[in-house]
C-alpha cells in the first residue's frame, strides 16, 4: 500500500467523509488507539498503516464487492478485526445477515464499539477463533492485525475458545471471508464437503516459512467444491525470492477469490 496512491484518489477519498489533510496526518501516527473519521462517524483503529491499507483494499478498490439477488445475503466474516470489512458489507447490503468472528479480545472490544457507532447492532459478533473443532486452542494475541493460532511453546499464548466453521455451512452462504493468519488450511479442509453451500469465497492464504506450503491443496479443495479461482498477491513478502529470505512471519501471502459461473 502506497500513501501516494491513496492521496491521488482524492475524489473517492472525499466520498468516504475523509479529508486529504486527515489522510496525510495519519502517515506519522504510531500504532496504538487512533480515532479517525469514516462516513461522518468516529471509528477506532489500532494502526494508521493497516487502516489506510484497509481503506484502499475495501473502499477504493472494493476487493470484496459481490452481487446478490436478495436484500439479505448471508455473510460470514472470519477475522473481522476492528470492523472495516463488516462496515463495507453493511453499506453494500444494509439488510445483510452477518456473523463476524474476532478472537483477539482487545480487538473484539473495538470491533463491537465501532459497529455500535455505525448502528450495526444486528451483526452477530463472536469472540472466538474459527477452527476445525469446537473447544479451545492456543492463541497469540497481538492487539493488531496479526493475532493467530500458535503451537510454538516459546510464544506467550492464551487459551482461546474456538468455533467450528463447518457447523455454520449447512445453510446457503452468499459470502464467506476467511482471513485467519495461517489457520485457513485446517479450517478449509474440515469444511470441504460443505463448501458447496458457499456462493463466494475469499481466503487470504498465509505460508509460514517453517511449514510445508498448502496452496495446492487449498486450490484442489476449492476446485472440487465447484469454484473457479482468481489469485492476487496480498503482500510482497519476498521481493527477490532467490536471494532474500522472508520479510515477515510469512514467506507467501495471497488473496484467493473463489467464485461460481
Amino acid at each position: 500500500m502506497k500513501i501516494k496512491k491513496i492521496l491521488n484518489q482524492h475524489k473517492k477519498i472525499k466520498k468516504l467523509g475523509i479529508s486529504i489533510l486527515e489522510v496525510a496526518s495519519l502517515i506519522k501516527k504510531p500504532d496504538g488507539n487512533i480515532e479517525v473519521n469514516l462516513f461522518g462517524k468516529k471509528l477506532k483503529v489500532n494502526s494508521a498503516f493497516w487502516y489506510m491499507h484497509g481503506l484502499e483494499e475495501l473502499f477504493l478498490e472494493e476487493t470484496y464487492k459481490f452481487n446478490s439477488d436478495i436484500e439479505t445475503p448471508r455473510i460470514i466474516d472470519c477475522g473481522a478485526n476492528t470492523g472495516l470489512s463488516v462496515i463495507y458489507f453493511k453499506r453494500l447490503f444494509p439488510k445483510s445477515k452477518i456473523s463476524a468472528f474476532e478472537p483477539d479480545t482487545e480487538i473484539f472490544t473495538v470491533l463491537k464499539e465501532n459497529l455500535h457507532t455505525f448502528g450495526y447492532d444486528d451483526v452477530e459478533l463472536i469472540n472466538k477463533a474459527v477452527w476445525n473443532k469446537n473447544g479451545s486452542i492456543k492463541f497469540l494475541a497481538s492487539g493488531g492485525v496479526g493475532g493467530r493460532i500458535s503451537e510454538d511453546e516459546n510464544e506467550q499464548t492464551l487459551e482461546m475458545p474456538t468455533s467450528r466453521l463447518r457447523d455454520l455451512l449447512d445453510e446457503e452462504i452468499d459470502f464467506l471471508k476467511i482471513d485467519i493468519e495461517g489457520a485457513e488450511f485446517d479450517v478449509i479442509k474440515d469444511c470441504a464437503s460443505k463448501l458447496k453451500n458457499v456462493k463466494n469465497l475469499f481466503i487470504e492464504y498465509h505460508s509460514l516459512e517453517k511449514n510445508e506450503q498448502k496452496l495446492d491443496e487449498i486450490l484442489k479443495i476449492m476446485k472440487d467444491a465447484g469454484f473457479k479461482f482468481y489469485i492476487k498477491e496480498a503482500w510482497n513478502n519476498q521481493p527477490m525470492p532467490y536471494v532474500n529470505k522472508r520479510t515477515n512471519l510469512f514467506d507467501l501471502q495471497l488473496n484467493i477469490f473463489g467464485y461460481r459461473i
